[in-house]
């Protein structure tokens, strides 16, 4: 997906709030607005915006004086659905069909986004998720390609959203799972660490796509990830983010991308691509296959 013109004053309100969270002094927030309208000019419009966003967030985290403005929302976020996870995984346990329900609350989980979505209720959205249809339904084939899987790549993105990937991951049973995470801070994308706290390392082999990138741009993330990502029977690709990335990245496995739609450009791309002219909403649920052979 392109970086398109209604990103740009999308990226200068990111700008701002993410100055307020690094920083309460009113100076620095006027820097980094006059900074990041100095950057847009220069943004590449057929790159994706997550690609673009990472040179913005770098100058956000050195004028703040910050290596990670999102550190203490990331704990936040991360305690939260920690706090829920023991319910929510006895609701998947209990459910008639686990797997399709262990996908909604991941996918409802995905509203935790300090980046698209400053404004969200958790826990209104995971009591209604299960209520909720989504918009895009792919399950159906997602459990044919599952079955058929032997190894299993699972691009994370958010922390706290993580615990509910980590029910997900565990309806999975005995599949080879790779969780990849992000290398470096950035906006309040999972590291290591958090993937370790949120118990993710305890039913999969937990590594760094090698970026700062809040997606999978494949060209700038690290060998050894790229391997994984090539030799993958399936790939999971959660949140707005790895689909901007990845929305028409060519591959042999399947990719599915499951997130809440955000974003009125994610909106448009999501029903281009599924070739449902206006399906998806605002605020819906998606579970789409990409990649792969149709």
């Amino acid at each position: 997906m392109q970086t398109c013109l209604d990103c740009l004053p999308c990226f200068l309100r990111q700008a701002l709030y993410a100055a307020r969270i690094a920083s309460e002094d009113a100076d620095r927030h006027r820097e980094i607005l006059a900074q990041a309208a100095r950057l847009l000019p220069s943004f590449d419009l057929a790159a994706s915006p997550p690609e673009n966003a990472v040179r913005l967030y770098r100058m956000i985290a050195a004028v703040a004086g910050t290596p990670d403005p999102f550190a203490a929302l990331k704990e936040e976020s991360n305690r939260l659905a920690l706090a829920l996870r023991p319910e929510v995984r006895e609701r998947v346990r209990q459910a008639a069909d686990p797997l399709f329900t262990a996908s909604k609350y991941a996918i409802a989980g995905n509203v935790i986004d300090y980046g698209a979505h400053h404004d969200f209720d958790v826990h209104r959205t995971l009591a209604h998720c299960l209520d909720r249809p989504f918009a895009i339904d792919d399950s159906r084939r997602f459990r044919h390609d599952l079955a058929a899987a032997g190894k299993i790549l699972y691009l994370a993105d958010n922390c706290g959203e993580i615990v509910f990937d980590g029910l997900l991951i565990e309806t999975l049973g005995k599949k080879k799972v790779t969780v990849a995470v992000k290398e470096r801070p950035i906006l309040n994308d999972a590291l290591l660490a958090d993937a370790v706290t949120c118990g993710l390392a305890d039913h999969a082999t937990v590594v760094s796509n090698g970026t700062d990138c809040p997606g999978t741009p494949l060209d700038g993330c690290s060998p050894e990830f790229r391997a994984l990502f090539a030799n993958a029977d399936l790939i999971i690709a959660k949140g707005q983010g790895n689909f901007e990335t990845l929305s028409q990245t060519v591959t042999t496995a399947p990719i599915y991308f499951l997130l809440t739609a955000k974003c009125p450009v994610v909106v448009a791309h999501v029903n281009e691509l599924a070739g449902t002219p206006g399906r998806v909403a605002m605020g819906d649920m998606v579970l789409l296959r990409g990649g792969g052979r149709r």
